[in-house]
């Protein structure tokens, strides 16, 4: 008896024992994985700055464009922004294409902020070309080659999809979206990417009148888009485009980030890119605003520049900030800004929150 219970004993821990070999190995397993996951998303993690002593210094250079904003002297429109050549580098696309709403430019295209991508030295960019303008001043410095291609036309939210991206075969993931409208830009963007188009950088311009947080958007419509006077596009006043905020709550919904704020330029890249390459990104808008627009060399020469600065915007959203209802305070405001319809005298509707 004694020997039977001794055997059925040591029978018993044989399979204890050897049911919880394999159970500490899935458990030991899981754990390595664990934290081999946990060291991967803590190294594909944002690089994050806060201050611009946090900002990582890069190279300055002088952007030309932003000399057209007043009475800047060349020396004074420095930048130590991302340059799209650099990020362009750090991503390494094995068949690079630029898509470039708003090419025309002067000096025959080398103010663009992507005339570099182009040059002769880099013959291995493709790239649509596109503005309404046929003006050959604003486009004969751009290479002459076959996968260079310039497209005389208008680009409206409605038809850019169809007319343009599915006309020319434009891959649904390409490299950089550039776009420079002067009007509509939150509505052409969100034609694009609702389109499924995913480019690894967009370069645009935003209305920096209005400051994070504030969104302000004009409110597109394809029925009414050219009769208003003036038109968004030759608007001389602070009524145009979309605010910096306005942008960024529209892109990081199709998963977006912003990286750097150049004056009234900014760029965005999808957020997985910028976590495998490490691109240094800034923590929320206010802080690229302050940086990138605020503490621009160029900007105390150009507040007589109504695109840039307006006293009144400026004076009315710090009152508007306290008040119960920001948006009714405002619209009091940007009522009178706003382009007249020619058909029935209505104001340009827009959306004014924060």
């Amino acid at each position: 008896m004694y020997l039977i219970d001794k055997l059925s004993t040591t029978s018993s821990h044989k399979k204890i024992v050897s049911c919880a070999c394999p159970i500490l190995v899935v458990i030991s397993c899981v754990y390595f994985l664990n934290r081999q996951r946990s060291v991967t998303l803590l190294s594909t993690s944002l690089q994050v700055w806060y201050t611009a002593e946090q900002r990582i210094k890069r190279p300055t250079y002088i952007n030309r464009d932003h000399g057209f904003c007043g009475p800047c002297p060349m020396n004074k429109s420095l930048s130590n922004a991302w340059q799209l050549t650099d990020i362009v580098a750090r991503i390494s696309p094995k068949l690079p294409f630029l898509v470039n709403i708003g090419a025309a430019s002067a000096d025959g295209g080398q103010y663009d902020p992507t005339y570099p991508l182009l040059t002769d030295t880099n013959l291995s960019f493709s790239a649509l070309l596109i503005d309404s303008n046929k003006n050959p001043s604003l486009f004969n410095a751009y290479p002459n080659r076959n996968n260079v291609r310039i497209i005389h036309d208008f680009v409206w939210p409605e038809t850019i999809v169809e007319n343009l991206f599915e006309k020319y075969n434009i891959s649904k993931n390409f490299t950089i979206l550039k776009l420079d409208v002067d009007s509509y830009e939150c509505s052409v963007l969100e034609s694009i990417l609702h389109a499924g188009y995913r480019p690894q950088l967009i370069h645009t311009e935003f209305n920096p009148i209005f400051p994070p947080p504030i969104i302000f958007i004009p409110i597109y419509n394809s029925t009414t888009k050219i009769y208003w006077t003036p038109p968004l596009w030759s608007n001389i006043g602070p009524f145009y485009g979309c605010s910096l905020s306005a942008l960024s709550k529209l892109l990081k919904s199709f998963d977006y980030i912003l990286v750097d704020v150049d004056f009234w330029d900014v760029i965005y890249i999808q957020r997985q890119i910028a976590q495998s390459t490490q691109i240094q990104v800034p923590a929320n808008d206010d802080i690229a605003y302050q940086h990138g627009f605020l503490g621009h060399s160029c900007l105390p020469y150009c507040k007589e520049n109504r695109k840039l600065y307006n006293n009144r915007i400026e004076s009315a959203i710090k009152v508007a900030l306290n008040q119960v209802n920001f948006t009714t305070y405002m619209a009091n405001i940007i009522d009178s800004f706003a382009p007249i319809s020619l058909n029935n005298n209505h104001k340009h509707p827009y959306i004014i929150s924060i």
